[in-house]
């Protein structure tokens, strides 16, 4: 007998944010730590600590460095990322939809903690047996590019993340936007907005439809959210323009497997498919795309989508950085670590996230490239490191997932918790919760909330943002 499945569908109310506010607030204050007792002052310079990548993988390591050596002359730390910000993707979508301000899901990484250095620049050489690292860093505007050096670290930390993988499918990557940092939501956002004015102003009806084709490709949790952010904006936004038919609106999901969400159960998946397609998504399955060009995508067997937006979400793989790193790589291109995160026969080096194949205990798979795994890893990745400076006894890297969220449209969506499968409203409200409990500052927990309150109070903004369209014009430079 299946799992059951908790349905809720009403629309909710003015509860679910002020008991999001309540929570919130009740979590910041929970998540405060006594202070830790004192230790000797220990012998000669402290130990240096250096981490690469500000993701789910290096935030974890360096915020739990900060709680376990409190003190300057414990050690160290230093995080390097190639911009000044910390970015909570999972809330990309909602950006991409209009939901959220992209200002309001980033932190600056100077919040994390006193005790945790930040050096902006882009990781250009890593020098393993050394621990050297070689710095890019740009200077907005000022066409210069100067390149420094991070000395010597004794414990060196490679948590730079993941890229979109192409597959290398002809054409997807000069065709296609993403949705994987904060300038691809805004340029999903923009591009829609901006064919919805073209195509409000079109009076060829043939043309008109080919600008108000939007596809995803990819049915995993990015391309769900993403189709629903997009469909729900498009969707909204069509009653400010007059001359466009809904009737020839289409918003396509293509998914090569037999279900949608194959990391969730099918039921919950006949769930997501059913409400994206309610909502005007048209869900193809079994389909395959095999190329894109200007103006179209075509599928497995040659058929041509006539299409001014394809967003690809199909999968990721580990940052160009690490193929150039002289050591054994994984079956999925990740750095090879054993189950402590360690780099073999690299002493004082660890990998972790989305750019290392942490392997699974008792099996021949690694962890799923996943935030949850990610801020785990970083937590062990730092208990590790001051177990390695105190002389004692690193442990291996074993989790089981909480559970599953997704959002599949407006007041809608799908989870598995703890074994439990939720739908609708409440899903929905959970997945809010959740991720608003983990955005790692509470300043921007704050603005996120009062961006849902407008939200619901006066509705979403359909203006073309300057500063997003100009990021979009970088979007090739900036690979």
């Amino acid at each position: 007998m299946g799992k059951q499945v908790w349905h809720i569908n009403q629309t909710p109310n003015w509860t679910l944010p002020l008991l999001a506010a309540g929570l919130t607030a009740a979590c910041t204050l929970w998540q405060r730590r006594h202070p830790r007792s004192e230790r000797p002052v220990p012998d000669g310079d402290p130990p240096k600590i250096v981490i690469l990548g500000g993701g789910f993988a290096g935030r974890g390591v360096a915020q739990e460095l900060a709680k376990l050596l409190p003190r300057p002359e414990d050690g160290d730390i230093t995080l390097v990322d190639e911009h000044n910000f910390l970015l909570f993707t999972p809330m990309l979508t909602e950006v991409a939809g209009g939901e959220l301000d992209a200002d309001h899901i980033t932190s600056s990484p100077h919040h994390l903690s006193r005790r945790v250095g930040f050096v902006q620049g882009r990781i250009e050489q890593i020098d393993l047996n050394q621990k050297h690292v070689k710095l890019t860093q740009e200077a907005e505007g000022s066409g210069t590019s100067p390149q420094s050096q991070i000395g010597q670290a004794d414990h060196l930390v490679i948590a730079l993340g993941s890229v979109p993988n192409f597959h290398g499918i002809p054409g997807l990557r000069e065709h296609s936007l993403q949705m994987k940092r904060l300038r691809d939501a805004d340029a999903v956002r923009n591009r829609v907005l901006a064919l919805l004015e073209r195509a409000n102003a079109e009076r060829d009806p043939a043309v008109r439809r080919r600008l108000l084709t939007f596809v995803v490709g990819g049915g995993g949790f990015t391309g769900v959210e993403t189709m629903a952010a997009m469909n729900d904006l498009v969707r909204a936004s069509v009653r400010f323009f007059p001359h466009i038919p809904l009737g020839e609106i289409q918003t396509l999901l293509i998914h090569p497997g037999d279900r949608l969400l194959p990391e969730l159960s099918p039921s919950l998946a006949a769930y997501a498919q059913k409400k994206l397609e309610r909502r005007g998504v048209e869900v193809r399955l079994k389909t395959t795309i095999s190329g894109a060009g200007d103006g179209f995508v075509e599928i497995a067997g040659g058929t041509r989508i006539h299409t001014q937006t394809l967003v690809w979400a199909a999968g990721v793989t580990p940052s160009p950085v690490i193929a150039t790193l002289d050591c054994q790589r994984g079956k999925h291109g990740g750095l090879t670590v054993d189950s402590s995160c360690r780099v073999p026969e690299h002493p004082g080096v660890w990998a972790l996230g989305d750019c290392a194949e942490v392997p699974q205990p008792g099996s021949h798979h690694s962890y799923a490239p996943t935030a949850q795994n990610a801020t785990r890893e970083g937590r062990l990745v730092a208990q590790n490191i001051v177990a390695a400076l105190q002389g004692g006894q690193t442990r291996q890297f074993t989790f089981q997932p909480i559970g599953e969220l997704a959002l599949v449209g407006r007041h809608s969506g799908v989870a598995r918790v703890y074994g439990l499968n939720f739908s609708g409203v409440l899903a929905w409200a959970m997945w809010r919760l959740i991720y608003l409990v983990k955005m790692p500052d509470g300043r921007q927990r704050v603005r996120i909330l009062l961006d849902w309150l407008l939200d619901v109070i006066l509705g979403r903004p359909i203006v073309e943002l300057p500063l997003a369209a100009q990021h979009y014009r970088h979007l090739k430079q900036d690979g």
